[in-house]
Order: structure tokens, then C-alpha cells, then sequence
């Protein structure tokens, strides 16, 4: 090799200070607990899964976590004479994350606690959605120890929240054409019933009736979860945005 091209190669050589090092060691944790909280999503719309209480608790630990976090970085950067990047964009960074932890904690507190009895098409593709996000985002924290080549993982994330929105309109749009057919089927059958009708047909008439207030009541509680999914989604291109920032104002 010769003298030039190994001048060349330790130019290019980034050499880490004590407080750079800190700072990135943190963005990793950060980045491990928003992948671990996604996965624990995933498995918790399983439909196969019956431990929703135990995921729903691993979930909120993470939150916990990835706010102690995010506390750890205030710290650090009170201590940092020259942070790496702008400290307004790190603090940003890290509150951006922790929107995405709350947002998975909301959705699955939601689900646990109405008991709903299985996820929905809709809910599992949101939450894979976020879990692919959520690991372009872990990419794009260790890039900034090499490259710091952000737009790749910017440019995923932006197209999976587009998908993400195609996904939410649509889920609501199906919900909602359930609920307006089961409403006219109801009313032709009140309509058709004749009032000296037999107590069996009335009390079908009644059953049918719980059925559409049923489901009504179901797509209004699914309507929460899928809205807390699409704002953990839109928190996952906060995310990435800010690192682009980031970067971009330290070049």
C-alpha cells in the first residue's frame, strides 16, 4: 500500500471523541428499545397469541426505559462542552423516539384493555409497518458512526408511512361500509316486521339490534388503536427527519 492511498484511507478514518462516543452509544440503546417495543406489537396482534397482558407489559417497560433514556441524553448534553451534532437536534431526536414508544404503548394498552378478541388485518399490517420502520431507524443511528448516509433510511421510512396512511383510510373505509350495511339490513327487518308479529321474531329483531350497537361500539375502540398506530408511524418520519437535520447541519 502505498504512502498516499494510506493517507487517503486515514482522512477518511473518523475518530471518535469521549462525549461523541457517549452520544451515539445512547442513540443505540434509543434505537434498540423502539425495535424491541415494535416487535413486542407485532406479537401482541398475533392472533394466536394469549398473553396479551404480560406484551402489554414488556411494552410500557420499554417506554419506561426509552424515557430514562431520553433523560440520560439531557444529561449528557448538559455535560457536553461540543456535542457531535446540534443539542437542539439530539434532544429532538430522542423526544421523537419516545413519541414512537408511547404511541405503541397507547395502541396496545387499547387493545388490552377492551378486550378485543383478535387484531384485525388492518392493525397486523400497521404493525409490521412500524416494526420495518422502526429497524430503518436503528440503521440509520449506527450509520452516523460511519457514513452517516441517512437518506436511505429516510426515503424507506417516508414510503412506509405513505403505505401506513393507504392502509389506515382503508381499514376505516371497510369498518365503516360494514357498519352502514348491517344498519340498512337492520332497518329492512324492522320495516318488514309486522306488528302483530310472533314474540320469536321480535326477540331476533331485538338480538339483531345488540349486534349493530355491537358492532358500532367495536369500530369506534378500533378506530383508537389504528389512529395511535398512524401517529406512531408519523413519529417514525419525525424521527428520521431530524436525523437528516441532524447530519446535514454538521457537514
Amino acid at each position: 500500500m502505498t504512502e498516499l492511498s494510506l493517507f487517503g484511507r486515514l482522512r477518511k478514518l473518523r475518530i471518535l471523541p469521549p462525549r461523541d462516543e457517549e452520544v451515539y452509544a445512547i442513540f443505540e440503546q434509543i434505537g434498540d428499545t423502539i425495535t424491541e417495543a415494535a416487535l413486542l406489537l407485532t406479537e401482541l396482534f398475533n392472533p394466536d397469541n394469549r398473553n396479551g397482558q404480560e406484551l402489554a407489559y414488556q411494552i410500557e417497560n420499554c417506554l419506561t426505559k426509552c424515557l430514562q433514556l431520553g433523560e440520560t441524553v439531557e444529561d449528557t448534553l448538559a455535560r457536553a462542552q461540543q456535542p457531535p451534532f446540534a443539542r437542539t437536534e439530539i434532544a429532538q431526536f430522542a423526544n421523537n423516539c419516545v413519541h414512537i414508544v408511547k404511541f405503541i404503548n397507547h395502541a396496545a394498552n387499547r387493545y388490552v384493555i377492551y378486550d378485543i378478541p383478535s387484531s384485525d388485518k388492518e392493525m397486523r399490517e400497521l404493525a409490521a409497518i412500524i416494526r420495518e420502520a422502526c429497524d430503518h431507524i436503528e440503521g440509520a443511528v449506527k450509520s452516523l458512526r460511519k457514513d452517516r448516509r441517512i437518506e436511505p433510511f429516510s426515503r424507506a421510512v417516508d414510503q412506509l408511512e405513505t403505505r401506513a396512511d393507504e392502509i389506515y383510510h382503508g381499514g376505516l373505509h371497510r369498518r365503516f361500509q360494514e357498519i352502514r350495511t348491517d344498519r340498512s339490513n337492520l332497518e329492512s327487518r324492522i320495516q318488514d316486521t309486522p306488528p302483530t308479529a310472533e314474540p320469536q321474531a321480535i326477540l331476533n329483531l331485538i338480538s339483531a339490534n345488540v349486534e349493530y350497537t355491537r358492532h358500532v361500539a367495536v369500530f369506534f375502540i378500533l378506530r383508537q388503536v389504528y389512529a395511535e398506530l398512524e401517529r406512531a408511524i408519523d413519529s417514525c418520519t419525525d424521527a428520521t427527519d431530524t436525523l437528516k437535520r441532524m447530519v446535514s447541519d454538521n457537514v
